[in-house]
C-alpha cells in the first residue's frame, strides 16, 4: 500500500464513487466542476489536495488535505486537515481508512504539523479509536427582530472581494484569548466564500442563496455578515465587528430583517463570535454544533481539549 497525491484522473474516479455520497443536490457534472473550482482558487491551489491509498493501481481509500494554519492557546500552529474521507463500498470493512488517516497523519508530522482535523459523519466513536478526540463546539439559534419605525441607521452594502483583507484584519480581535482558532488570511476567507457560492450557483435555481454583506467606515469594513439559505434553513455563517458586542452585526441582521417585515422575525442560527451580545437580537436556543469536531496530536505534540467557549470556528470553515 501506498499514499499518493491524486492526480486528475484518479480524482475523476473518486468524484464519481462519492457523487451519491456527497453531491449535495448537484448534477454529476456540477458536483465536478464544484470541486475543480475550489481547487483553482489562489488558495485551494497552495493548499488543497486529495490523496489515495493505492495497491497494484487500485485506489483503496482517499481523502482530501486542508494545509491550515492555526492559534493553539496563543501560539501559531500547523495543522493538517482531513476531509471526505471515503472507501469504496466492495473494499469496506477491511482497515483502508484507518491506514489512510495514520499515513496522512504521520506525514502531516513530518511536514511539521502539530495535530490533525476532521469532522466526522458518522459520530466519535470511530475516529476515537484512531487517537482523535472531540472539541466540543456549540452552536446557537438567535432571533432578529425588525428595528422599531423601520430600518437602523446604519449602512449596509453587498460584500466584494477587496473587502476580505480588512475582513481578515478582524480576526486576531476575534480569536482573542481562544484556545483554538484558525488564522484566516484574504486568500483562506476568499476560498471558503466561493466553496459556498459556487454550491448554491451550480445547484438548481432557489435551492441555496449565499449572502455577504458588510459596514464601512473610511473606506474599511467593521462588520461583516455572511448568511446562506437552503436545506439547512438559515445560517449565520460568519460574522465579525470592530466592537466587540457585535452591536453593528446586530444592526445589520436588523436591516435584513426590515426588508421582508412580512415575515417576522429573522430566526438564523450559527456558532456566534464570543462575547457577542448585541441588543437586536435574543439567543433562544443553544445546542451542540451539528458537525463534530475532532482533533488528533501529530508526533510527540500532545493532545488538547478545550471548552466549548475557548473554541472560535465559524460555520463557514467547516470542511
Amino acid at each position: 500500500m501506498q499514499l499518493v497525491t491524486a492526480d486528475d484522473e484518479t480524482i475523476r474516479g473518486i468524484l464519481q464513487d462519492t457523487y451519491p455520497i456527497w453531491g449535495e443536490g448537484l448534477t454529476e457534472e456540477a458536483y465536478a466542476k464544484w470541486h475543480r473550482a475550489q481547487r483553482e482558487t489562489t488558495w485551494g491551489r497552495e493548499r488543497l489536495s486529495r490523496h489515495a491509498l493505492v495497491e497494484d493501481g487500485q485506489v483503496l481509500a482517499s481523502a482530501k488535505r486542508y494545509d491550515l494554519e492555526a492559534w493553539i492557546d496563543g501560539r501559531r500552529a500547523a495543522v493538517a486537515g482531513i476531509g471526505a474521507v471515503f472507501t469504496p463500498p466492495a473494499l469496506r470493512g477491511r482497515g483502508h481508512a484507518h491506514v489512510l488517516i495514520d499515513a496522512l497523519a504521520a506525514d502531516a508530522a513530518r511536514r511539521g504539523c502539530e495535530h490533525t482535523l476532521l469532522f466526522s459523519e458518522i459520530g466519535a466513536a470511530y475516529y476515537e479509536r484512531l487517537g482523535f478526540r472531540v472539541v466540543p463546539t456549540r452552536e446557537q439559534t438567535i432571533e432578529v427582530r425588525p428595528g422599531r419605525g423601520g430600518a437602523p441607521a446604519v449602512l449596509v452594502r453587498a460584500g466584494e472581494t477587496r473587502d476580505l483583507a480588512g475582513i481578515a484584519e478582524l480576526s486576531p480581535r476575534a480569536r482573542a484569548g481562544a484556545s483554538f482558532a484558525l488564522d484566516r488570511s484574504a486568500d483562506f476567507l476568499a476560498f471558503v466564500l466561493a466553496r459556498r457560492r459556487l454550491l448554491a450557483g451550480l445547484g438548481p435555481a432557489g435551492l441555496r442563496s449565499v449572502e455577504f454583506f458588510v459596514t464601512e467606515e473610511a473606506n474599511q469594513p467593521v462588520a461583516y455578515v455572511i448568511i446562506t439559505r437552503g436545506p439547512r434553513g438559515n445560517v449565520l455563517e460568519d460574522c465579525g465587528d470592530r466592537d466587540s458586542s457585535g452591536a453593528r452585526v446586530g444592526a445589520m441582521l436588523q436591516v435584513l430583517a426590515a426588508r421582508t417585515p412580512a415575515e417576522g422575525p429573522l430566526v438564523v442560527r450559527g456558532r456566534l463570535p464570543r462575547g457577542f451580545h448585541p441588543p437586536q437580537w435574543r439567543v433562544v436556543k443553544e445546542t451542540p454544533a451539528e458537525e463534530i469536531m475532532m482533533l488528533r496530536p501529530c508526533g510527540d505534540h500532545a493532545a488538547i481539549a478545550p471548552a466549548p467557549e475557548a473554541v472560535v470556528y465559524p460555520s463557514l470553515d467547516v470542511f
